[in-house]
């Protein structure tokens, strides 16, 4: 739902936590604009499979607008992502993004072992933890939250390279319609005190529990405040 969403990854990986995500699992969403329901979005495990010699998660996050929202904002994105299933690094995404009159369609295939990753037919130097803003949600399903307090990351995002700072507040009560859950609020900040793109800001709250699911994402744009909330848990 916006290219903004999402950012986070550490100067190092952590590994030894149990694998939260399984094939079939499907988070819905209630997405709210400066308070009006205003779409539907979910996050969906669609299957595990090779690329090359790499096993990964295929996942799909989708959002469409509804109601009022839609005439005056349409929202269709899908983007696909391609995630190192110990890692939960990106191999792939590819985004189709449609928010108003903004469209954009984009293909990231990240090689690591060469330190560089192909932006639709450009060639970006990465290091070797670099990630692209959506897969932000399974990586810090996968890695404790803590460990990432007031770290650097690098990310992707309009086919270059930012760095953030996390900030992480811990131990926040959050109800949303699927329910009440004690979490981690993650939000970042960019490095060169630039402004994101549409003046965004960003938080997301992971669920304090073996799932770590992302339970409320809230965004800051130009003219109010975007929500999505977690509504059910599909498996």
């Amino acid at each position: 739902m916006t290219k903004l969403f999402l950012f986070f990854i550490s100067s190092f990986i952590l590994f030894g936590k149990t694998i939260p995500i399984r094939v079939g699992e499907t988070l819905l969403y209630k997405a709210s604009f400066s308070g009006i329901n205003a779409a539907d979005a979910s996050l969906h495990v669609k299957d595990k499979i090779k690329i090359e010699n790499d096993s990964v998660y295929h996942v799909q996050f989708s959002a469409k607008s509804k109601g009022p929202i839609h005439y005056l904002f349409p929202i269709n994105d899908i983007i696909n992502l391609w995630l190192d299933s110990e890692t939960f690094l990106p191999v792939k995404v590819q985004e189709n993004i449609s928010e108003g009159n903004f469209k954009t369609s984009r293909t990231i295939q990240f090689n690591r072992k060469e330190g560089y990753a192909l932006v639709d037919n450009d060639t970006l130097d990465i290091d070797k933890n670099t990630q692209s803003l959506f897969s932000l949600f399974y990586f810090f399903r996968k890695h404790n939250i803590k460990n990432f307090k007031n770290r650097t990351i690098t990310l992707i995002q309009n086919g270059k390279t930012i760095f953030l700072q996390l900030i992480v507040k811990e131990n926040e009560k959050i109800i949303v319609p699927a329910g009440e859950y004690i979490c981690s609020t993650v939000s970042p900040i960019r490095k060169d005190n630039k402004k994101f793109k549409n003046k965004a800001e960003l938080n997301v709250m992971f669920s304090n529990d073996e799932n770590q699911y992302p339970v409320k994402i809230r965004i800051k744009l130009k003219y109010g405040y975007l929500v999505l909330e977690l509504d059910q848990i599909l498996n």
